[in-house]
């Protein structure tokens, strides 16, 4: 890719619509290492709109579970809906890509991360989990939600989103977790912004 006539373009796209947008297979295109590039050109001063994937997964949420709909968006004039920092932009090229909902203020977060899991889970993991996935057995959707965790770090929305799995019984998940020993579950934003890296 022309790195350099893809920022110029995108710079035109700002100057017209005061915002960036990619679309699904720019996306696919970049690079990690452009997509750092990308961000570094614009940073400071540029918001980008959501894919259209993340998109249509808020627009669920906004009828699923309204009250963490509202705590992320509500504020935002509808013209102006979407719009993040041009920092997420690397959040948009991972292998499960998505905004994450992990700054909540007003309801519980259930944002988690390799991090969040306590050494049980991670015997849990390394022992039954691991054995389940070679056997090509069934997981337990408390087992899927600890494996997937050790890979890329979600929030129970996006996953319920994922498998079709009702929110309330993704909370009940996070409690059997939590109380097995599996995971620590931070429902604070300030305990929670020591786990965020990005």
């Amino acid at each position: 890719m022309d790195l350099k006539a893809f920022i110029e373009n995108k710079e035109r796209q700002k100057a017209e619509k005061q915002y960036l947008q990619f679309s699904e297979g720019e996306l696919e295109k970049l690079r990690p290492d452009e997509v750092e590039r990308i961000i570094e050109h614009f940073r400071g001063n540029t918001l980008v709109k959501l894919p259209e994937s993340e998109i249509a997964f808020f627009e669920w949420l906004k009828k699923v579970d309204r009250a963490v709909w509202n705590d992320l968006w509500e504020d935002d004039p509808e013209e102006e809906s979407y719009l993040v920092s041009v920092d997420f932009l690397r959040e948009f090229i991972r292998e499960t890509p998505s905004f994450p909902i992990c700054d909540l203020i007003d309801e519980p977060n259930y944002w988690f991360t390799f991090r969040h899991i306590k050494p049980k889970g991670l015997e849990y993991l390394q022992e039954e989990i691991r054995l389940k996935v070679e056997m090509d057995e069934d997981l337990s959707l408390e087992e899927l939600f600890l494996l997937e965790i050790s890979v890329s770090p979600t929030d129970i929305w996006h996953f319920a989103h994922r498998h079709a799995v009702d929110v309330s019984r993704m909370k009940q998940a996070i409690a059997q977790m939590e109380s097995k020993g599996w995971i620590v579950h931070l429902p604070n934003r300030d305990d929670l912004v020591k786990y965020i890296d990005f």
